[in-house]
Formats: C-alpha cells, structure tokens, sequence
C-alpha cells in the first residue's frame, strides 16, 4: 500500500498550488504532511484557485454530520454549490455559533457565550475577536441577543445586524459590526484580531449604515435611504471627526427592501438593492449601479457583464462567470429561506422584462439552523 504520508513536501507544494479551495480542504483533511503542506501554501499567502461561491447552511451537529465528523461538506454539481457547515466550535464542549458576515474568504461568527471569532475555512485557523459585550454601549449578552444602556433604567434590546472583514494597508484585516438598536439608528464599530474591545464609529454622524466595503484602499458605507459616505482613511475611522465623502445614489425610497455593495470581478463597485420582500411566487426583482470611474457618480445599469452577483438576506458576493462557467452572466442570484425550504432564485438582469426562475429548492433538514449565507472560498475580486 503505497505511503501517502510519506510523498515529499516538494512534491506536496506542486499539487498544493494547483487545487481550488474545495479541493484543497479535501486534500488538507488527508494526514498530518498533508495538512502541514497546506499550512504553509496559505501561510505564503498563496491563493487556492477560484472556486464558485458556496451557499452554506450551518446546521447543529447531528448523527448524519458525526459520521463525517462534523466537517464542511459541499455539493458542487448543481448550478450554485451548496455546502452543510456544522455550527459548532471546538471539539470539546463544542459551542454552537451563528455566521454574522463573510468577505475575503473568512466568515465572522458568535458563539452562545457571547464571544467573536474570525473563522478561515481554507486554512482552518480561528481568531479572536473582542466580545459581544465589549460593544459601545452593549450592556450584557443574552445567548446571541445583546442589550444597550440606553440612558434610562431600563436597557434596550439590540441585535447585531452584519459583521464584515475588510482589508487593511499592509495586509491585515479588519472586522466592522452594524449593530441595530430598538428606536436608535444603526451603531457600527470596528476590532482587529486580538483586540480586546470594539471601538465605535462616530456613531451620530451617519445614519442606518448597512453594508460596507473597502474599495481602492476607501472605505464605503451604504445607508438604506440613498446615500453613501466614503471613508478615504481607514486608520481614522475611530477618530472623533473622521473624515468623510457623503455621496447620493438614489432618492429615499420605500420600497427598497434590502441594499448592499459589492465589487465586481472587474474591480468596479456595484450597489445591489432587492426591491420589494420576496415571497414562494417569487419577487420585484433587483436594481444594480455601478461606481463610475472617477468615483462620483453612480449609474443604473442593466448589463454587469460576465458577472453573477449571489445576494442573502444580509450580503452580497460576486464572481466571474469565465472562471465559474457553471453560472449565468448578467445575473443575481437570491437565495432566501421560506417556510420549510430554502430557495434560490435567478434574476437575469437583461431585457424589458426581466426573467425570474427558480434555480434550487431545499427542504429544511433537522437541525439547520437559519439563515443560509453565500460564501467566497477565494476572495475572487482584484484587492484594493
């Protein structure tokens, strides 16, 4: 029987080099020199090839998991890949987390304790992040439920609404929380690994923030009524008077169900907006604009390309339909979870009238505990 861990490290670094990043968590989960292999590809910063975005469903643990050991499992023959990601950290006394956002192939999560962690499923590593009571004005954690001090005797419940990584200059990353308060606008906050606390965002000054992203080296900040603020310097944003761009995409309007950005795998900033509430019959369908060159104005557009943009119910991401040709270009997929199923919808973008189907039904399995999310395994998009 021939000695799979005994191949040379040499040789191992070729083959490593060469798999995607489905391939290589497989290849990871071999034996001890493989997993090592793997360690230092990743730790050259070396990028696994493109994979299609995954649509996981974290699910508790169960009998059906435990024979596989709890681990990642992805089927990829389908249109969209959907993976089964177990929601539990640790293998001894195992917490079960919940996904709170996902960028540059890292997911950030919380667990029951209340404590925050920066996952990378390629490398397996785990980072800490500054727990959820460490939030500004986060008085004490209830499971995942946290309250506030709202200046009166009673707190007010709150609830974190998204957690983003996003790149830093000089390689690192950072992690920005929007948090929703009862009767308060959004606060938002950012932490490094191994920080000890959140820190707050000039919290007054910018109202329903939703979604970030950080694009040619500025932060962007999406708010549900239109406009976007612009960040040039990422080191100031916990300054007292941070320097800020305010910019207009839309006009304020009500029947914007969700919002969110994302870059394409062109590199230009795309704003997503879902325009009514999808339902089983389907829905309104999606508006895309695209961040003209000189970074000023923001166009609507019915033609994003050789792009698919895949949307949940709290992100976006996107991919290049060249490298993942198993998806439709010009397209948004929606994936959302009804009762007792979670659904995928295609939404192609072309054409007075726009094109709705129905791309994968999922029933609920035991155990899955929602919402599903799309997940990059290469962060795909051109770095900033």
């Amino acid at each position: 029987m021939a000695d799979w861990a005994g191949l040379h490290k040499d040789l191992l670094d070729l083959v490593a080099v060469r798999l995607s990043s489905l391939d290589l968590l497989r290849f990871r989960a071999v034996c001890g020199s493989w997993r090592t292999a793997t360690a230092a590809f990743t730790a050259r910063r070396g990028r696994p090839r493109p994979d299609r975005p995954w649509l996981l469903l974290p699910t508790d643990v169960s009998a059906d998991l435990a024979l596989n050991r709890g681990r990642l499992i992805v089927c990829s023959d389908r249109e969209v890949s959907v993976g089964t990601l177990p929601a539990r950290l640790g293998r001894v006394n195992p917490r079960q987390f919940v996904p709170l956002g996902s960028a540059r192939g890292a997911i950030v999560a919380a667990d029951e304790r209340g404590e925050m962690h920066l996952l990378d499923l390629v490398s397996g590593a785990r980072k800490p992040l500054p727990a959820v009571a460490t939030l500004p004005l986060v008085a004490r954690v209830e499971g995942l439920q946290v309250q506030h001090l709202g200046g009166g005797v009673l707190p007010i419940d709150a609830v974190i609404q998204k957690a983003v990584p996003v790149p830093t200059p000089g390689g690192g990353v950072m992690v920005l929380a929007i948090y929703r308060q009862l009767n308060h606008r959004n606060q938002w906050a950012t932490a490094r690994p191994g920080d000890r606390a959140w820190k707050s965002v000039a919290p007054t000054s910018i109202p329903s923030v939703v979604d970030v992203v950080v694009h040619r080296g500025q932060l962007y900040a999406n708010t549900r009524y239109g406009m976007m603020y612009v960040f040039p310097e990422l080191y100031d944003l916990n300054s007292a008077f941070p320097e800020i761009i305010p910019s207009v995409t839309r006009r304020p309007n009500a029947y914007v169900e969700r919002s969110f950005l994302v870059e394409s795998p062109r590199g230009e900033l795309m704003q997503v907006e879902l325009l009514r509430p999808v339902t089983a019959a389907g829905g309104e369908g999606f508006v895309v604009r695209v961040l003209d060159e000189c970074g000023e104005t923001w166009e609507d557009t019915e033609d994003i390309g050789d792009a698919a943009v895949l949307v949940d119910a709290a992100s976006a991401v996107a991919a290049s339909t060249r490298v993942c040709p198993a998806l439709r270009p010009n397209t948004v997929y929606y994936a959302v979870d009804l009762e007792g199923e979670t659904r995928v919808w295609a939404y192609s973008l072309a054409g007075k009238h726009k094109r709705i189907e129905v791309v994968e039904v999922l029933p609920t399995a035991d155990g899955y505990r929602a919402p599903c999310f799309w997940f990059a395994p290469v962060y795909s998009q051109r770095q900033p």
